[in-house]
Order: C-alpha cells, then sequence, then structure tokens
C-alpha cells in the first residue's frame, strides 16, 4: 500500500485503535491541571514491549530523534530510549511523541502518563496541553507516527509540526493576552477564556471584568473610535496642546499637491484607518509622487491624510490607566547587501533566525513579503531577484511594528519628563485608559514641545510584546499595571465557591447551603442535579453537574456567591471546572455501581472525590466525613485548612483535631455541636430541623453536618444559621 508520503510499503492495517480523545477541563482523577486523554486500543500490542518489536527503536528514533531530550523515568537525557530499549508500552510511547510534538511546535508541555483500564488492551495515554485543538491533533498524528514506527515506514514529522504552529497561532492566546493571564494567575485570580481568540473574563460573579487582548470592559468604545479616526484624533490632540503635525483629509488630488506645495518639504502620505502600515507612503518628495501616494492609500480607505514628514526615528510610549508604563524605538525589518545574495536569499536568511516565528507568538515575527514589501522594492528599482550591493541597506516594511517582523529597543529610562506628561495627556484626551501613543523624534531623551518631534498617531488595544520582550534592553512588566487597574489591590477578585462531592447527599447539602446563602442576603448561583438555580430561580431545569456548570455559574456578573454540585463522573469525564474552591466538601463515599472503567473500586472512587478536596484555597477549608476511612485518607494531600464532621461525639479522628484547636462539628445527644478553637457551640438540635425528618432515619445528618460546618467557617453567626437551618424545607425548595 502507498503511505500518506507516497511511498510504496508493506504497512499493515492499523494496528493502533483510537477510541476515544476527550479534554478534561481543570482538575480532574487524571491530572490536577487540563489535560487529554486518549483512549487507544493496543489491540495486537497489547502486552507486547518495544523490545519485543523488531526494528521499532531504530525505526522510531529515525523518525522522531529529538525525543532524546525526554528524561522520563529515568532521569537523564536519552532516558526515554532507554526506556524503548529495555522494553515499555506503546501507550506510552505515543504519549511521549503526543508530547514532543507540541514541544517541537512551540507549545513546551512536559506531564503526561499512561494507565489502562477495565478494558483489556485499553489504555488512557494522558497529557498535557496548550490549546485544545492543538492538544487532540497532537493525539491523532502521535498514533499515526507510532504505527509509521511499527511499519518501518517515514512519516512526514515537519508538516505535523507546521500543522500544529498553524493551530497554535490561529488558537493560542498572544502575548499580550497570555501575560495579562499569568500576572492575574500571579495574583490568585481566576480566569476563563471565553472564545477561540483573545476574548477572556478575569475575576469571577460580580468581580469580573472582561479583556481582549488589552482591551478591556472599562475601555470606553468611545475612545476606541476616536482613536480609529487619525484625523479627529490629531485635532483633539492639537486643542489640547499636545504638538502633532499639521495635516488634511482628503481624497482629491489637487488638494493634496496643494498642502504638499504650502508644506515646503516631503510628505507623508496614509489612510484615514491604515494599520500596522497598510497604504503608507513616507518621505514623498515630489509633487507628482503625491497623486500616487494619494491613491495606494485610497485603496485601504475612503480618504487619506497628508502631513510633513517627521525626520527622526519611531518610538512607542505605552500609558496604562493614564500613567507611562514603558516605551520602546521601533525599528522596520531591514536586510543588509553582500553583493552576491538576492533580495529573496536574504530574506530567507533573517526568516531563519530562531527567534523568529510565524504569527506573534515568538520574540520575533516572520517577515511576510507582501504587496507592501514589493512596493518598496519597486520604489528602489528592485526585485526579489535583485542582488543587493554589499553594504546597502534595505527596508523591508514602513513600520516597525513587530507583528510585521519589526525589531524593538527598550528605551523606558531615556524618554524626557515631557514626552511622558505629553503621551499621559494623550490619553486622557481621548478616554483610553490603555493607550500606544506613536513619536516620531530624533531623540526621545529631548522634549518634543521644543519642536524635536511630533506625536504622530494613538493607538487603542497596544500590542504588549514589544515591550515585554523586546528585541534589544530590559522587557518590561507591563502586564502588572494593566491587571492593577482592573483590579486595585484592595478590591475583591472573585467569589466564595462551595464544592460539593459525595456518593450519597449532594444535591441536599447544595440546596441546604443555597438556602442559608440567600437567607443572609448574598445572591447565589447554584449547580446541582436539579439545574441552575439563581437566586434561588430555576435558569435551568436539568442536570448540570458536568464541567460546563462550574464555569457558568462563576460567569454570571450578579452572582456573590456560588455552590456547586460535583459527581464523580464529572471529575473523571470532564474535569472540576473551575480552578479553586474556598470550601471543598466531601461527604462520603458509597458504592455507586458507576460504569466507569477508569475507577476500579472505592479506593479509586475516594482518589476521584479527593480531587474537591485537594482544590481548595490554601485559605480556604476542606471539610470531611471523619466517619468514612476513605474520605479521612484525603487529609495527606490537602494544602487548604481541615474541618473534620462526624454523626458520632466519641469519634476519636474529631476529637483529637478538636483538642488541637481546630473546628471540628459533630452530634452530641442530638445537637449539633461546633467545636472551634477549643470553645464548644450547641448550635441546634436535630429535632428542630425539618430536613432531618426527611427520607429515611439519619440520611440527612451528614448534609447538616456538612453545611453547618461550611457555612459556620464563612462566617454565619450561630443565630443566623440555626434560624436558617429551621426554616429549610426541601419540598419547598
Amino acid at each position: 500500500m502507498t503511505n500518506r508520503d507516497g511511498v510504496q510499503g508493506d504497512r499493515p492495517e492499523r494496528a493502533l485503535k483510537i477510541v476515544q480523545i476527550k479534554a478534561l477541563h481543570g482538575a480532574g482523577y487524571f491530572s490536577g491541571r487540563p489535560v487529554i486523554v486518549l483512549r487507544l486500543d493496543l489491540g495486537e500490542y497489547d502486552e507486547v514491549f518495544t523490545n519485543e518489536i523488531e526494528g521499532f527503536y531504530e525505526s522510531l528514533k529515525g523518525i522522531l530523534p529529538s525525543l532524546v531530550e525526554h528524561h522520563c523515568s529515568i532521569g537523564e537525557r536519552g532516558g526515554f530510549f532507554q526506556r524503548i530499549r529495555n522494553g515499555t508500552l506503546l501507550g506510552h510511547v505515543t504519549e511521549h511523541v503526543a508530547i514532543e510534538l507540541q514541544t517541537l511546535a512551540g507549545m513546551d508541555v512536559s506531564y503526561g502518563k499512561t494507565r489502562s483500564t477495565t478494558t483489556p488492551g485499553v489504555y488512557n495515554v494522558v497529557f498535557r496541553f496548550f490549546d485544545e485543538m492543538a492538544g487532540r491533533e497532537a493525539a491523532r498524528s502521535a498514533v499515526d507516527l507510532v504505527e509509521s514506527a511499527l511499519a518501518g515506514l517515514p512519516f512526514p514529522v515537519e508538516e505535523t509540526v507546521e500543522k500544529l504552529v498553524r493551530i497554535r497561532e490561529s488558537r493560542l492566546l498572544g502575548p499580550s493576552t497570555q501575560a495579562i493571564i499569568d500576572e492575574a494567575a500571579r495574583r490568585g485570580i481566576p480566569w476563563f477564556r471565553l472564545d477561540e481568540y483573545n476574548l477572556v473574563q478575569l475575576g469571577t460573579g460580580r468581580y469580573k471584568k472582561t479583556i481582549r487582548a488589552t482591551l478591556s470592559s472599562d475601555t470606553s468604545q468611545i475612545a476606541v473610535e476616536t482613536a480609529a479616526d487619525k484625523f479627529l484624533t490629531a485635532r483633539m490632540l492639537s486643542e489640547a496642546g499636545v504638538p502633532v503635525p499639521p495635516l488634511i483629509r482628503t481624497a482629491d488630488p489637487g488638494e493634496a499637491e496643494t498642502f504638499f506645495d504650502e508644506l515646503g518639504g516631503p510628505a507623508v502620505v496614509k489612510p484615514c484607518a491604515g494599520k500596522l502600515g497598510e497604504g503608507i507612503s513616507l518621505n514623498v518628495d515630489s509633487r507628482e509622487k503625491v497623486a500616487g501616494a494619494l491613491a495606494h492609500a485610497l485603496e485601504h480607505d475612503d480618504a487619506a491624510l497628508v502631513q510633513p514628514h517627521i525626520e527622526g526615528d519611531s518610538f512607542r510610549l505605552l500609558v496604562i490607566d493614564h500613567r507611562f508604563a514603558a516605551a520602546v524605538r521601533l525599528d522596520p525589518p531591514r536586510v543588509t547587501g553582500d553583493g552576491k545574495r538576492s533580495v529573496r536569499e536574504l530574506v530567507d536568511e533573517l526568516n531563519g533566525d530562531p527567534g523568529r516565528g510565524i504569527g506573534d507568538k515568538m520574540p520575533l515575527s516572520q517577515v511576510e513579503v507582501d504587496a507592501g514589501t514589493k512596493r518598496l522594492l519597486e520604489e528602489r528599482g528592485l526585485s526579489l531577484e535583485s542582488i543587493l550591493p554589499e553594504g546597502d541597506t534595505l527596508a523591508l516594511k514602513v513600520s516597525g511594528n513587530p507583528k510585521l517582523g519589526g525589531a524593538s529597543e527598550d528605551v523606558t529610562d531615556l524618554v524626557y519628563p515631557a514626552n511622558r506628561m505629553l503621551a499621559e495627556r494623550a490619553s486622557r484626551t481621548l478616554g483610553l485608559n490603555v493607550a500606544g501613543v506613536d513619536i516620531v523624534t530624533p531623540d526621545i531623551g529631548q522634549s518634543i514641545l521644543d519642536g524635536q518631534g511630533k506625536v504622530i498617531e494613538v493607538n487603542a488595544a497596544p500590542d504588549f510584546r514589544m515591550h515585554l520582550t523586546p528585541s534589544k534592553g530590559e522587557g518590561r512588566d507591563v502586564a502588572r499595571p494593566f491587571v492593577e487597574m482592573l483590579f486595585p489591590k484592595s478590591a475583591g477578585t472573585r467569589v466564595p465557591v462551595f464544592a460539593v462531592t459525595g456518593s450519597a447527599g449532594k444535591t441536599t447539602t447544595v440546596r441546604l447551603i443555597d438556602y442559608c446563602l440567600r437567607e443572609e442576603g448574598w445572591i447565589t448561583a447554584a449547580a446541582s442535579s436539579r439545574g441552575l438555580h439563581v437566586k434561588g430561580e430555576p435558569l435551568i431545569r436539568a442536570d448540570v453537574t458536568g464541567h460546563e456548570s462550574a464555569s457558568m455559574a462563576l460567569r454570571d456578573s450578579q452572582v456573590d456567591c456560588a455552590v456547586i454540585e460535583v459527581p464523580v463522573e464529572t471529575i473523571v469525564n470532564g474535569g472540576i471546572g473551575y480552578e479553586y474552591a474556598d470550601f471543598g466538601i466531601v461527604l462520603n463515599v458509597l458504592d455507586e455501581g458507576l460504569a466507569l472503567d477508569s475507577v476500579v473500586g472505592l479506593e479509586d472512587v475516594a482518589y476521584a472525590k479527593s480531587v474537591v478536596a485537594e482544590e481548595v484555597y490554601e485559605s480556604g477549608y476542606s471539610i470531611l466525613n471523619a466517619d468514612s476511612d476513605l474520605v479521612l485518607e484525603m487529609r495527606g494531600r490537602l494544602y487548604s485548612r481541615l474541618v473534620l464532621f462526624s454523626r458520632r461525639s466519641d469519634n476519636p479522628e474529631v476529637a483529637r483535631h478538636a483538642e488541637a484547636g481546630e473546628r471540628a462539628v459533630f452530634l452530641d445527644k442530638g445537637r449539633v455541636i461546633v467545636m472551634d478553637h477549643g470553645r464548644r457551640i450547641d448550635l441546634i438540635g436535630l429535632d428542630e430541623i425539618p430536613l432531618c425528618g426527611c427520607g429515611e432515619s439519619g440520611t440527612n445528618d451528614e448534609n447538616i453536618l456538612a453545611a453547618a460546618a461550611a457555612l459556620y467557617c464563612f462566617g454565619l453567626s450561630d443565630d443566623h444559621l440555626a434560624a436558617s437551618l429551621r426554616s429549610f424545607r426541601i419540598d419547598e425548595e
């Protein structure tokens, strides 16, 4: 048969079968972070180790030699190849290949593991991903590559990596957005991606803010539209005393030529709403060239601006929250001739720089030879095949924007104070809370008020990459002031989250906590098997215990508290859907008759449920049932504060916990008792709680104790908590 490269070979039918590929969002059974789970059937290769497969080691090493960097359990370079020589299963091989393909595509992931299932020959191959679609493609490609190695056939690694790069560029967050998210994460601010591009929610519930790159929900739309109108921008800045060049807006060649005559020197002609240097003509030095420059600009807009050419370098001053944050000097991409190679070859060499990549995810972007580049060549009487004379420098773009392959040099510390003030004034004049102010001047260290330069443009949503990773000079942490603008240090960033898991009683506990919070005046979102309820009113009347339910509750801008039911199926199949909770409650671990072949026995059920107890903020509380040994075993994996509850007053674990000054809740002679740092609080009698009369005797005791523990730790007063427990009616909720 013919393989994918068109090479004839005796490749057999597929030996490995992809059963399923799924993504786990948030912590789950397999990992504390999002992962791809590739369910792989090894078929005839089940329990066949790699050292038993003739030629496999040599074939795999020839196809993907970069696997030498995988240490694996050996702990040293080449360790994974040692595992191949010594013998490992093909599921483990597929895991490492999927990781390496992502790494080669600029998505450096390192975590992975492979686990058997109850189905013979079927394994869960688990690995991290940067982007879900890229992760899924890496899973498919990894299986194909291993198949090729088994058959001794070549595999198109470069083509596969290029495909992953394209997915990366189209879907991964841009450097500005990623830097903002990284800073938010550093401050413990939760975030959700809202689309496949750069629309992101920071914070939860009533604290949420939305960003798209460096635009935020606090950015004025009027200001953005004003900045896009370069003529209006110049007029407003001029009226505010900010030095801008004189200019006209026109589509009339005669008017443009007349204005050029009045300037008495070279001009710049550009579209009114141009971007990234499109349609711009610099240093137009004759009346005859004005008409051509105008026609070029009008290809991109219905009107053009004509203004004097300003001598000097281009500088971008970044203003955040109307305060100067950073500055760079921008330089268009250039090549220098050697008298031997063509322009095309010089551009290829420039793009071969390992610091350059497709799109904007690398420190420098590759230079695309587009219509603008060809126009610059034509102006010099050159083509891509021309040999550039030795020492002759050719600019490939009219703009130094890094997206076009331009380079940036940090000059933050060199900016003259008056220039900083003018940049801030420009942002305030337009009402832009984040602005990129472009200045052309021979020396940014001298005031442009003295005539040495002008403000030529103000940009909304300025790119942070040029400041974060300049080509030269110190990178600036410009994401920090951006996040501080949205979330001042004294402001809230997230709403409290109560997460409840267990084999029985989850829904009732969610309902009880939700009710008590609402009685205290909190605006709640409760997601459970009953549906999604906001402020106690049903929004969705269906089971919403999947991973999507958590994010749905936390995206609601009116909510100031969320209560979420987390069944074991969600933990195994989808991930918990939130990062951390403030209260992680584990009610019990019972035989649920689960149809999950990844989970075998009660120990595995308990391990899955422990995710809810583990993924709790250090300042939060993990609330565990001390009457269950399987639940108590979770204590060793916690980073949060521990609270125990029990139906027995003589539970020895509870006694030791309380004696150590920790919090515990238990029953004593039909009374709910809270122990808090040695203080004994008689909260309420079970006979006073209507919930105790529902169902079989004692079935709701655990629900009441767990809810009481969480709500007490949350800060509800004894009296208010007792009153809410008395008034809760499950049949009315």
